[in-house]
This record gives structure tokens, sequence and C-alpha cells, in this order.
């Protein structure tokens, strides 16, 4: 494991009063939450994203991350394929959410939602949805590709998150598709959102929890 002392606990994108609402939010945070990184330290993304989660786990005794090297990470249950990768983990459990690439601009709303409702009371869903997503009994897996400036893209990637924190079998990735071109060629990526869904289907666009869940029921079946 990479000395976590060893990373400057400072971030761009974290400025005083972004630090300021993110320590409000965690603040909700009842139990523990580990965000495991696998990250290359001479690449430029992953070094950025290492200070980043350095500096966003000083703003709650809830959040701790542990920071991995390619090889230490090989084993892991996501994609440590495309680098830097997070997943979150409640203790030692994982959630099933991971995020690929640094989450600025619109994401971090994202991966702030994605601790909040690992690890606090969450934002409110419908008992009828839960219950749908409890259903859910064969492995699917979601690949969200976002651009960092789409509005609705975090949306998707906190609908898509709750589900796999909600379900054994679902699991859901979400990628910079800036950062990794070859998932551009494969998906034909013209534009944002887009889930694959178990690398074959794909969806564009804005989509509710309540589409999403159905996806998932239909790629299950």
């Amino acid at each position: 494991m990479i000395d976590i002392r060893q990373i400057p606990a400072e971030s761009s994108l974290l400025d005083e009063k972004t630090k300021e609402t993110i320590a409000g939010v965690f603040a909700k945070l009842t139990r523990d939450v580990t965000l495991k990184a696998v990250v290359d330290l001479n690449e430029e993304r992953s070094a950025e994203m290492a200070s980043f989660l350095a500096c966003l786990s000083g703003l709650s005794p809830h959040v701790k991350t542990e920071l991995y090297t390619p090889e230490e990470g090989a084993g892991f249950a996501m994609d440590t394929e495309h680098l830097p990768a997070t997943g979150l983990f409640l203790e030692d459990s994982y959630s099933g959410a991971a995020f690929h690439g640094v989450p600025g601009g619109k994401e971090i709303n994202s991966f702030v939602i994605g601790i909040y409702n690992l690890a606090g009371p969450g934002q409110e869903i419908a008992r009828g949805t839960v219950k749908k997503i409890e259903k859910i009994s064969r492995p699917v897996h979601l690949q969200i590709c976002v651009s960092l400036a789409c509005h609705h893209c975090p949306g998707v990637v906190i609908a898509c998150q709750r589900i796999a924190m909600l379900s054994p079998h679902v699991t859901a990735e979400m990628y910079d598709a800036n950062l990794y071109p070859d998932l551009v060629e494969r998906f034909g990526i013209d534009r944002v959102p887009l889930v694959a869904v178990n690398g074959q289907d794909r969806f564009l666009g804005p989509r509710t929890i309540e589409d999403l869940v159905q996806l998932c029921r239909d790629a299950a079946h």
C-alpha cells in the first residue's frame, strides 16, 4: 500500500468554499467509508486523484483513503485497467460503485453524493423502486461514460451507483470518457451520458433511476 502521508493533501478542485460544503454533507455520515484507489503516481491524473482523495478524507473522520499500486490492485473487484480507479467501500465491503478519472467539474457532486448515499442517510428513494432493485437476481455491470462538463451526467452516475449499493448483483463504474480513448472506440461514444450494460447494450441521454432499474432487470433476465 502507498503511504498516504507522502501525498500532498491539497487539491485545486477543492477550494475553501467547496470543502466547507462537502464537510457539511460528510457531517451527516453515520458509517465509515474507505476510498480504495489504484493509482500510478508517475501519471499526472493518478497523482492528481491521490491528492484529491487525501484532501477529501481530511474533511471527515468517517472517510478514509487507501492508495494502491497497479500491481497491488490487480485483484480488486473493480476495473483496474483504467487508472486512476477509485472504489467506494463500506468499511471493507465493496459497494459496487467506482470512479475512473478525477471527479472534477460536475462529477464532484456524484462522488460526494455517492459517499453520502453509502454511509449516510442517503437520498430518498421510493420503496417500490427499492423492491424492484432487490429482485435483480443476476450480475449486471453498468459502465457510465461521462464528460466533466455534462449537466445530465452526475444524475445518471448517482442513480446507477445507488442501484449498485442496494443490490449485490449490480456494479456501476463511472468513466471520464475524455481519458479513455479505448472506451470511446469500443462504445462509439459521440455524446454523453452513455450507459453500457454488461459491455454490450448502450443507452444514451439522461435517465431516471426507475428507467435504469428497468434496464438492469431486463439485462438480468
